[in-house]
């Protein structure tokens, strides 16, 4: 092997001892995570549905653990009390808003993430506008954008029924791809050891 060769293999192998978890852990979790993710592909509905009512309950809780707080706090002058319990009651209600509405939320949850896609892909066009005057790449960024600009027109266009399934099909999406990582990493770092 040559000075490079072996300076990488140094460099690739430090950066992977420093992870806690043995190979085996890591290609269960993966594996794990492939099938959560797959299962949450087949079942996205109720994915985003779960995941809109978890989201709920922990702003609901955020707000009760606050309400705690501000009673106990033994401080008499403590002129934030008053806007600790407004946040308070505010995170409360947005949770029994949550759980008396889970489809309005996921709706809303919706086109927020389809605005949010509308914004990145103009920014994209924009950034790969710029690229071009300078005789940078530009193609990739400017696909890249259109696709979310596309994206976008897809969830606004199927809206309300998008509103169902998007969260939770975002949600498997990622649970696969992060199965995938600590799996092929997990993968990586036994050919290491065994070496």
């Amino acid at each position: 092997m040559n000075k490079i060769t072996d300076n990488k293999i140094f460099s690739i192998s430090m950066g992977l001892q420093e992870l806690p978890i043995n190979w085996k852990w890591m290609l269960f979790l993966g594996i794990f995570m492939i099938i959560l993710g797959t299962l949450g592909l087949a079942a996205s509905s109720f994915l985003t549905l779960t995941s809109i009512l978890i989201f709920g309950g922990f702003i609901f809780a955020g707000g009760i653990v606050q309400i705690i707080h501000a009673i106990q706090a033994k401080e008499k002058d403590w002129g934030g009390k008053l806007q600790h319990f407004l946040i308070a009651l505010i995170y409360i209600i947005a949770g029994l808003i949550i759980f008396w509405d889970p489809l309005a939320t996921s709706l809303l949850l919706t086109i927020v993430l389809a605005s949010l896609f509308a914004v990145i892909g103009i920014a994209k066009i924009w950034y790969a506008t710029l690229c071009k005057k300078q005789d940078w790449k530009w193609l990739l960024p400017a696909f890249s954008g259109l696709l979310n600009l596309v994206l976008t027109a897809i969830i606004i266009a199927t809206l309300p029924e998008s509103a169902l399934w998007l969260i939770g099909l975002l949600i498997a999406i990622e649970m696969l791809f992060n199965g995938w990582f600590i799996f092929l990493l997990g993968l990586r770092v036994r050919d290491l050891e065994t070496h």
